[in-house]
């Protein structure tokens, strides 16, 4: 239900309930719908207030506006539109777009979502496949997930609050970019407060060994007082957790099966990743610097999560 827009039967709902009580709260109805509350109160005030709305005529607005032909901000020529072309050639991400001219004040600015909507309407001169992290031609509907209940061990679950609300430095995530065939890999680190990365080549594979290797390189480039935790998902190369646990005193959580994305830093990461080297790319012929200056491109873009710019300083 989330993501989608109100039906008429949730709009005749909505009006049953005011009709029986036109204080009725905002709460009650959207639990009833499993819609949030702030959804509700917006849909009754667009339509005439608790006192005249009316489900059938906010159907039909709702019909209208989702027909309606919407203009394309970056469809017009001018220096935003050059901009923003140029900077997604250079590979950066929307977010980055945004910050950057956010940090320079740029007069009529447009924000992250209609960069996405104007590249996948394709009215740039630029196709969503050459600058998007994820390279798809479409953009992809929204899924709600869904958690899997079967335990792990030191699972995510009991990761304690100031790891998840990321007020303590020290806490790391932890994955890998696959190459092609299977045969070849990055490990990439990330710290959930700064969200500064390592990316780390992996000339030996990405077996259980060769991760604890790969894990202990990238540990040894990381002050000791910013070693806390590290959280990885089900795969079997983190086989060797325990020994990294008892020779850097370090807390390991784990994902739920088949839900990486709990670790959501590393996924984004690796979308970003994905767009200097595709999926396909045999990563064993990679040097270590030329992935460097990628990880210091990255590192030091503008983050809307930090008013904008990167909290380098935290690192």
């Amino acid at each position: 239900m989330p993501c989608l827009r109100l039906s008429l039967p949730e709009r005749e709902e909505i009006g049953r309930a005011l009709i029986e009580d036109a204080a009725f709260p905002w709460v009650v109805i959207g639990r009833s719908l499993s819609r949030d509350p702030t959804t509700i109160a917006r849909e009754v005030h667009t339509g005439g207030g608790r006192y005249g709305y009316s489900p059938a005529i906010a159907q039909r607005r709702a019909e209208r506006a989702a027909y309606r032909l919407r203009r394309h901000r970056l469809g017009e020529v001018g220096p935003l539109r050059d901009r923003v072309t140029a900077e997604l050639v250079l590979g950066h991400s929307p977010e980055a777009i945004w910050a950057d001219l956010v940090a320079d004040e740029v007069q009529g600015r447009v924000c992250v979502e209609t960069i996405y909507t104007d590249v996948f309407a394709g009215v740039l001169e630029i196709k969503a496949t050459d600058c998007l992290r994820s390279r798809r031609r479409r953009r992809r509907s929204r899924q709600t997930r869904h958690a899997n209940a079967r335990p792990a061990q030191a699972n995510i679950s009991s990761r304690p609050t100031v790891v998840n609300h990321r007020s303590d430095p020290g806490h790391w995530e932890a994955g890998h970019i696959i190459g092609r065939a299977n045969h070849s890999a990055f490990m990439c680190m990330t710290k959930r407060v700064s969200r500064f990365s390592l990316l780390i080549t992996t000339p030996e594979g990405y077996g259980s060994e060769a991760a604890l290797s790969d894990l202990i390189h990238g540990l040894e480039q990381i002050p000791t007082h910013l070693q806390t935790s590290i959280t990885f998902d089900q795969g079997s190369e983190w086989a060797q957790w325990p020994t990294l646990e008892a020779t850097y005193d370090l807390e390991a959580w784990f994902c739920d099966p088949r839900s990486p994305w709990q670790r959501g830093r590393v996924e984004n990461l690796n979308r970003q990743w994905c767009w200097w080297f595709p999926r396909g790319t045999d990563l064993a012929s990679v040097e270590q610097t030329q992935v460097d200056e990628v990880a210091a491109l990255i590192n030091n873009l503008h983050r809307r999560s930090f008013d904008g710019f990167s909290d380098l300083s935290r690192v």
